[in-house]
């Protein structure tokens, strides 16, 4: 496993070869480190959400344009995250570690396989 970055700040480590996936990792870097520092943010924990969603529909909408093959299984493993994303409802140290944790587990485990396909 990835060891998570302290400062949580997205790196050339977790570049995936697309600049506009990259621009929307390191806002969720941002998002997730703001989350962190001010817990109880309910609009900080909005944008997060919103977010996501947004850059699952746009990783998921590439997938499509190439015809990349992995593109169900990804899927599979976004909606996941989503069903347990939306269901926090106190942001509390596992929660970080959780979106800390899986962030870049995701990035460098999942999204990898991307690289240079989109």
């Amino acid at each position: 496993m990835s060891a998570v970055p302290s400062p949580f700040v997205w790196d050339q480590t977790f570049c995936v070869a697309n600049d506009e996936i990259n621009g929307q990792h390191k806002r969720l870097f941002e998002l997730i480190d703001a989350l962190d520092k001010n817990r109880t943010c309910a609009q900080t924990l909005k944008d997060l959400l919103d977010l996501v969603t947004v850059h699952f529909k746009t990783e998921e909408d590439k997938f499509a344009q190439v015809g990349w093959e992995n593109a169900k299984a990804h899927k599979e493993v976004h909606d996941k995250f989503v069903q347990d994303a939306l269901a926090v409802k106190v942001v509390d140290d596992a929660v970080i570690t959780f979106l800390k944790e899986w962030l870049v587990h995701h990035i460098k485990g999942e999204d990898m396989k991307y690289k240079g396909k989109l």
